[in-house]
């Protein structure tokens, strides 16, 4: 049997191994919220260099595609443009616009449908959903009506006032031959259509008595 003194002593050694136990437990639990938190930042990090990431590699890239496009403008109820292009990419956000990279073909509709003219050209941009179209690279516009082709480098089409228009140099060939001049203004209906500074060769018929 233990005496008094070594029943205390006992008593005493079993609280030291207690309070240590304790602090080894403490220890566990600091070390396990800590690396719970450390795990959480890191997540957070993570988490944002992901989006940044993929937001990255998404700037300058089209937000949609579509492929062999067939796009009507009518009036009233009308047809009056088809727009065909192999290839649409639109772009949104502060930089937001339409391209057509592989070119762009518009069909100019009589009442009855019949075609009143073409245009087409290798490139196109319409920028913030606004009404111009910017068209570049190879245009070309042939009024049936008329027999006229007309070729020049770049053109605006302002869709919402039907109108037409360049100022760089323009080719035309007609029935009559050839002549140029340095800008085109023009009706998409093709009922007006004014060379600007004309020069060139055309033949004339004279009126026979």
């Amino acid at each position: 049997m233990l005496d008094r003194k070594g029943y205390n002593g006992q008593i005493k050694r079993l609280k030291q191994v207690s309070n240590i136990r304790n602090i080894m437990n403490y220890k566990r639990i600091c070390l396990f919220y800590t690396g719970i938190f450390a795990f959480c930042i890191l997540c957070i990090s993570c988490g944002r260099d992901v989006n940044k990431t993929t937001e990255d590699s998404m700037k300058g890239k089209p937000s949609q595609i579509v492929k062999e496009a067939h796009l009507l403008r009518s009036v009233n109820g009308v047809v009056d443009v088809e727009l065909f292009s192999d290839l649409i990419q639109v772009y949104s956000g502060d930089s937001a616009k339409m391209c057509f990279p592989k070119g762009i073909n518009l069909i100019f509709l009589n009442q009855d449908l019949s075609t009143k003219a073409m245009l087409r050209a290798d490139y196109a941009v319409n920028y913030k959903w606004s009404e111009v179209y910017y068209i570049r690279d190879s245009v070309v516009i042939i009024d049936y009506r008329q027999q006229d082709t007309f070729y020049c480098r770049d053109l605006f089409w302002i869709k919402d006032s039907a109108l037409l228009r360049t100022d760089l140099p323009i080719r035309h060939h007609s029935a009559s031959g050839i002549d140029f001049g340095s800008g085109l203004r023009a009706r998409d209906n093709f009922d007006s259509i004014m060379i600007m500074n004309p020069y060139g060769t055309q033949t004339v018929e004279e009126e026979q008595d």
